[in-house]
Formats: C-alpha cells, sequence, structure tokens
C-alpha cells in the first residue's frame, strides 16, 4: 500500500535525525494546531522543539495537493529540505486527516452565489479560487470565447458566455465588505470560482486592469469634489471643459479649457450656509462670505 503523500514527503526530504526528532516531538504532543483555511488548503501549527523550550511556527501550504505543497518553519536550520518541526508538523497533519479532525464534510458550492475574498481582480486569488483545471480550460475557452458584457456599472458586471451552444448568464458585482459576490448557472460544486467565473475575471483583468470595478463604481461625490476646485458641478454642461480619467481605478480631474480657472481660497461654491468661526456667524456662498454679526461690531458686513 502507498504512503500517504504527507509521509512520503518526510522520508523523501528528511534525514534520519530529523525524521527520528520529528517523531518524538510529535508523540510528546509537542505539536499544537494554531490555525487552520480549509477553502485554501493551508493550516499553522505551533511546534515546540524537543531539546528546549522554544517554540516555531511551521506553516504548510496546499497540504491537499503533493505536487503544489510548500512547508516553512521559523527555526535556523537549513542542512535539509526539512527541520525536525516540519516533520512534526507533517506527523501531527497526517494524524489529523486519519482520524478525520481536518475536514468534517466536505464543502459543496452553489455557483448561483459564492464569494471570491479578493479586493481587486487578483490573478493569484482566481487561481487559488479555482484550481488548475479549471484556471486551465478558461485561459483555453479565453482564446476562442469572449463573454458579451450586457451592463457594467455601479460596480457590478452582467455578462453572458456562449460555449457550445449553451449561455451561460454570469454576475459579478462588490458587496458591503468590498469582496466579490459572484454567479453563474453551471454546476461546479467543488471551487468557489467555475471555469465560466474564471474566465470572466480574466477577460476583465486583460482588458482593463485589477481595479476595473473602482472605474464603474459611482464616484459623483468624489468628482463633484474635484470640480468644486474650479466652481462647477456634475450639473453642469462639462463638454468641452473637463474630463475624467481614471488612475489606479480613481478618478481625476483633466481640464480642458484653459480659460477656466480655480475659484479663489476661501469662496464656497456650494449652498449657501451658516457657519460659526469662533465668537463670529458668516453665511457661506459662492460669491463671499458675508458676516452676519459680531459681539464687538453687531453690524453686518462682508468678509472676504
Amino acid at each position: 500500500m502507498a504512503l500517504p503523500h504527507l509521509i512520503k514527503h518526510i522520508y523523501n526530504n528528511g534525514t534520519d535525525e530529523v525524521i527520528r526528532r520529528g517523531k518524538k516531538i510529535h508523540s510528546l504532543g509537542y505539536v499544537e494546531l494554531v490555525e487552520h483555511d480549509e477553502l485554501m488548503g493551508s493550516i499553522v501549527f505551533r511546534v515546540k522543539d524537543d531539546s528546549y523550550s522554544t517554540f516555531y511556527k511551521v506553516y504548510i501550504q496546499k497540504y491537499a495537493d503533493a505536487k503544489l505543497m510548500t512547508l516553512r518553519c521559523g527555526c535556523p536550520y537549513n542542512l535539509g529540505e526539512i527541520c525536525r518541526h516540519e516533520a512534526a508538523a507533517l506527523f501531527r497533519l497526517q494524524d489529523m486527516v486519519d482520524k478525520n479532525l481536518l475536514m468534517s464534510s466536505a464543502i459543496q458550492y452553489n455557483q448561483l452565489h459564492t464569494v471570491a475574498k479578493m479586493k481587486h481582480i487578483d490573478l493569484k486569488m482566481i487561481k487559488m479560487l479555482s484550481s488548475p483545471s479549471i484556471y486551465q480550460e478558461a485561459e483555453t475557452l479565453l482564446r476562442t470565447n469572449k463573454a458579451t458584457i450586457n451592463k457594467a456599472v455601479d460596480e457590478r458586471v452582467e455578462a453572458e458566455l456562449v460555449i457550445d451552444g449553451q449561455t451561460y448568464p454570469l454576475v459579478i458585482q462588490k458587496n458591503d465588505e468590498r469582496n466579490f459576490d459572484t454567479s453563474c448557472m453551471c454546476d461546479e460544486t467543488m471551487h468557489p470560482l467555475c471555469e465560466h467565473k474564471t474566465l470572466l475575471f480574466l477577460q476583465l483583468l486583460n482588458n482593463y486592469g485589477p481595479n476595473y470595478f473602482d472605474s464603474i463604481r459611482n464616484w459623483d461625490k468624489e468628482k463633484n469634489k474635484l470640480l468644486q476646485i474650479y466652481g462647477y458641478s456634475l450639473e453642469d454642461d462639462l463638454d468641452g471643459k473637463f474630463e475624467f480619467i481614471y488612475k489606479e481605478g480613481k478618478p481625476f480631474l483633466k481640464l480642458l479649457d484653459n480659460s477656466i480657472k480655480r475659484v479663489a481660497a476661501g469662496i464656497w461654491t456650494g449652498s449657501p450656509r451658516l457657519e460659526r468661526f469662533g465668537r463670529r456667524w458668516f453665511i457661506v456662498s459662492p460669491s463671499a462670505l458675508c458676516k452676519l454679526y459680531s459681539r464687538r461690531n453687531p453690524n453686518p458686513g462682508i468678509f472676504f
């Protein structure tokens, strides 16, 4: 019977001394689970050394895949591929797998609604939220198929993807946590992102960059602040006067008409309002700041 790949990794990469001491550390109960991310296939152990009262953290990534699995320990050992703490962590991990302590049940995803936890279109996260085969299939499909974007506004993209005569409606939108809610009608259940969602993410990334959803966000409030520098707002006719450009997803104002000058400092370009400055009250208006009264001088006057 073939050894599990976790145990194989220990015996293929560890010295006899590392294996012996790794078993000792594990048998003494010196390996403690700190963090486990089942979705990402990563786990962190806190391991006590067998000779000193020193603790080290061992990080194991992609533990379910023998080819992609990586280990990292905080100890200074550099005489081999793995140290005794990593060996002990792998022994403990295998023990947890055998006792069904690691994965209580397989996660089943409904593609009608899955969440991609990333703040922008991140290629690394797309690969982690799909699988190597799904990602490769999406890349292959993208060479001959493009999703049709039906709507892209307010951080929401609605699209359709036609493959072999079948239409897949797709939706990707930012949620309140600034992650992505995604939707597709396919039957992929093993991963949050199917090949159709992955294709759409890749298409948007290739065409518009990682911050595309920021560029279709409603930036009216920020745009008005930029226009107020010149005494304008979005309600005015801006043709030939201003243009908004986006850098890293954020809007910047470009002046097209050089005859337009900045409004003098201290003059408000919005609606008139009443504000108090120290002992004095002022009406803040687009034309001037009008002094209503002062305890020293109750007569109103114009203040520039």
